[in-house]
């Protein structure tokens, strides 16, 4: 048995390396592959965390894990559910503003603002559309923004603004699921509102302080538990570092989470296990899932992947449960394998390079956990 560890610690470790030397749009690596029960923990890094600073990669090293951020904002929604502080079929403009939410949803002429609920959020169901990726008039999005305006602040009110006053909404709530940052941005709103508390405080309060994740932390928010020496990976588009640029000053509930692999596989493992919330009736909540992009389908701030045999050259690979980040992150559970994975490849522009990832990791892995 420690000859076959041996050998999957040193081909993890090729598979790392590999992602960096092979792909020069790709600076710098970092996975995480843990079992279920305990009895297989690996971490690996290749490449440059900081370009500028010359900073090696590790596996300590901190990075943006992007959209995984949602998975996090929604178990804290569904503690809020669980503990009978909100219900799912609760319209959101009791919670929120109107001078923010007031003609946020305009669908064909008609303002569907007052019917959005907070699972429509959850789900990706709202309709409303989506400031980070949709193009306003111009035929400019978010991501523009960040590349041509890299001096120029947001905040979470104005990109939340974007949506309501230069975007479309796409359909009535309810009818079908299309990705919106915009939805977690207005749930971090309902989460203070209800709490009482900053966002930043809520995910110490429900995860980093109970789990000890002490190397999370919301990014321009707050600080990790404890001080920590290693420098944030920087992450690209192309070959333009872009974790710098100050429109991300307002990622948040959508996407503003620092973290490294070991502290992520920490709150799946805690999130599955039940110790946030309940895994045997409020954790299934969150895996009411619906088609999203092919091959994802989306429950509540969760992904599920199950892609068809005869697209994989008729290899079954494993479904996994997570969250995939803009960035190049990926958080992850192979139920058939029992196995947890965490990742980035901080390369933000090709979405489908981590998953094709993912699935060539876990075809090697079914050799080692069958």
């Amino acid at each position: 048995m420690v000859g076959k560890i041996n050998s999957l610690d040193k081909k993890l470790q090729s598979f790392v390396n590999d992602i960096v030397k092979k792909d020069s749009s790709i600076f710098n690596a970092t996975l995480a592959v843990s079992s279920g029960n305990g009895n297989y923990d690996w971490s690996g890094a290749a490449g440059i965390a900081s370009q500028k600073d010359s900073i090696v990669m590790t596996t300590e090293t901190p990075f943006f894990i992007a959209s995984i951020t949602k998975m996090f904002t929604a178990t804290a929604i569904m503690k809020l559910i669980q503990d009978k502080e909100i219900k799912l079929n609760d319209p959101i403009v009791n919670y929120l503003p109107n001078n923010l939410v007031n003609g946020i949803h305009n669908y064909k002429g008609i303002d569907y603002t007052d019917k959005i609920t907070i699972e429509h959020l959850l789900s990706h169901t709202s309709g409303i559309a989506d400031y980070f990726l949709d193009k306003n008039k111009k035929g400019k999005n978010f991501i523009d923004i960040i590349l041509n305006e890299p001096k120029n602040p947001y905040t979470v009110d104005q990109t939340i603004a974007i949506a309501r006053d230069e975007l479309h909404a796409h359909f009535e709530p309810g009818k079908k699921a299309k990705y919106s940052d915009t939805n977690y941005q207005l749930l971090g709103k309902i989460i203070e509102e209800i709490t009482g508390k900053e966002l930043h405080q809520i995910y110490q309060d429900y995860f980093f302080v109970p789990l000890k994740m002490n190397s999370t932390w919301l990014f321009g928010k707050s600080k990790p538990i404890k001080k920590i020496t290693h420098k944030v990976a920087d992450f690209y588009f192309d070959d333009q570092v872009v974790s710098n640029n100050r429109p991300f000053e307002s990622s948040w509930a959508d996407g503003g989470l620092i973290s490294t692999t070991k502290d992520s596989i920490i709150f799946l493992k805690a999130l599955f296990a039940g110790e946030i919330i309940d895994n045997k009736t409020t954790l299934p909540m969150m895996h009411n899932w619906k088609k999203l992009d092919f091959p994802l389908k989306y429950g509540y701030g969760t992904m599920f992947i199950d892609m068809p045999s005869f697209m994989t050259m008729f290899r079954k690979i494993p479904s996994l449960t997570g969250h995939l980040g803009s960035t190049g992150t990926f958080l992850l559970y192979a139920k058939n394998l029992d196995i947890y994975l965490a990742g980035a490849i901080n390369q933000a522009n090709s979405p489908s390079k981590p998953v094709r990832l993912v699935f060539k990791l876990v075809s090697m892995l079914k050799k080692y956990f069958p």
